[in-house]
């Protein structure tokens, strides 16, 4: 009866150093990714709309700076409710264009990156 006890003991004890093992080494929640807002996961961002994109190499397309050109942000980000994730908030009377618009501004809730969080 006592090996029994002791052996239940030492199974538990195994399965939950086993589980916190495999907890610091598998991949935490702030190295999980989503796909960016800004970009949506492309890694570049259309600076004109009144221009189509080209495709590569487009003299218009820059480095995404919301995802650094990675087309992936942290799992924890929340689109930015301010800009709905573009990364600039229309103030003009004109139907917003874009990219290029001129009657936008950066979004200071984001610092223009469309995403808030950590």
């Amino acid at each position: 009866m006592e090996d029994k006890k002791r052996f239940i003991t030492n199974m538990f004890f195994y399965v939950v150093t086993c589980c916190f093992v495999i907890g610091l080494f598998c991949i935490p929640s702030a190295f999980a990714s989503q796909r960016c807002f800004k970009c949506c996961g492309s890694g570049v961002w259309h600076t004109d709309n009144k221009i189509p994109c080209s495709g590569k190499g487009c003299s218009y397309c820059i480095k995404c700076n919301g995802c650094g050109g990675s087309g992936q942000i942290p799992d924890s980000a929340k689109r930015c409710e301010s800009c709905k994730g573009l990364g600039q908030v229309h103030s003009g009377k004109k139907v917003c264009t874009g990219a290029g618009c001129r009657g936008c501004t950066s979004c200071k809730t984001c610092d223009t990156k469309g995403w808030v969080g950590s």
